[in-house]
């Protein structure tokens, strides 16, 4: 059974979906960026300033699990911005990213949503009803397609 939930900021979890994070940017998304642009995102992800964020409740970290292992993760920053998506390579397509942004959507009604999707991604963001807001951008060695969702 899966279970989809939000992290309190002390959750031993939060290293799980992080390291689950770094795992599937390293399969999916490192390959199409430059050198420097997959260091700048491991050093968010392994970072400090990233915990001290979930610490002071400005990003929050939901997970989705299945049998005591994180399958899934998305981090939302002030409540309206998607920081992180990743969903284990076994289980894409199987509806956990849907669920995760479904579940986040339910905790923040009648808010407008928006996201910095990597290109592998911006298809799974178009079909939960994200568009592009502008061109695909590159900051830091990352490249990102900005995005937004309106509320319902």
């Amino acid at each position: 059974m899966r279970i989809t939930e939000l992290l309190s900021p002390g959750d031993c979890r939060i290293d799980e979906a992080l390291a689950l994070a770094a795992r599937v940017f390293n399969e999916v998304e490192a390959p199409i960026y430059s050198k420097s642009g997959a260091e700048h995102f491991m050093a968010f992800v392994n970072g400090r300033e990233l915990r001290e964020c979930l610490a002071s409740g400005n990003h929050k970290m939901y997970i989705c699990s299945e049998s005591c292992t994180v399958i899934g993760m998305m981090m939302i920053r002030e409540g309206s911005h998607i920081s992180l998506a990743f969903v284990d390579g076994e289980y894409r397509g199987t509806g956990v990213g849907r669920e995760l942004f479904s579940r986040i959507a339910e905790d923040n009604p009648h808010v407008k949503f928006t996201v910095h999707a990597a290109p592998p991604a911006e298809g799974f963001y178009r079909r939960l009803g994200f568009v592009p807001t502008d061109m695909e951008r590159l900051e830091d060695g990352i490249l990102y397609i900005p995005m937004e969702r309106k509320p319902d």
